[in-house]
């Protein structure tokens, strides 16, 4: 085998590893979800709470910048209460 074939060989394997992590990890969605008093937490879905603003930012959006406060948390579905100061469980099929 020369050394043009197993370079060539070598190239077409690393992109198809590459790609097939590509494929891999943005299959999964997560988001920085922050409410309009800068309460931040994660969460994998995208949900409209009657009565809450919430902004969804992409995961690598930096909390920190803005001097938000981090919330770690259960759930996807739900909001941090300011207020309460407290998580607040939601669930979807029963609003």
């Amino acid at each position: 085998m020369s050394i043009k074939t197993l370079l060539t060989t070598g190239a077409i394997g690393a992109l198809a590893g590459a790609a097939a992590l590509a494929a891999m990890t943005t299959g999964a969605s997560a988001y920085v979800v922050c409410n309009d008093r800068g309460d931040c937490w994660h969460s994998g879905v995208r949900y409209e709470y009657p009565g809450v603003k919430v902004v969804y930012y992409d995961d690598d959006w930096d909390w920190r910048a803005h001097h938000f406060r981090w919330h770690d948390v259960s759930g996807d579905y739900g909001y941090w209460d300011s207020d309460k100061d407290a998580w607040v469980t939601v669930h979807p099929d029963h609003d």
